[in-house]
């Protein structure tokens, strides 16, 4: 499945396994842990899905994208 997963999926997937650590360490049962992950899941793949980190990046530095007139010979 990894393999497979987008790179939100693939933060939320770390988010999940860390936040599930807490939880696990604070006694909160099987139940309630797999509610409130989902919901987390939820909350983040939107918040996250609903960003364009592309131009966010553009924006941060120029050299991030090659630009078909500027390719390396």
């Amino acid at each position: 499945m990894l393999d497979f997963a987008s790179i939100n999926e693939l933060v939320v997937l770390s988010n999940l396994e860390n936040i599930n650590s807490i939880l696990i360490r604070n006694q909160i049962d099987k139940a309630m842990r797999y509610k409130q992950l989902k919901d987390i899941v939820q909350i983040q793949l939107k918040s996250l899905d609903s960003q364009d980190f592309m131009k966010a990046l553009k924006k941060v530095s120029d050299d991030i994208y090659i630009d078909k007139k500027k390719k390396l010979k």
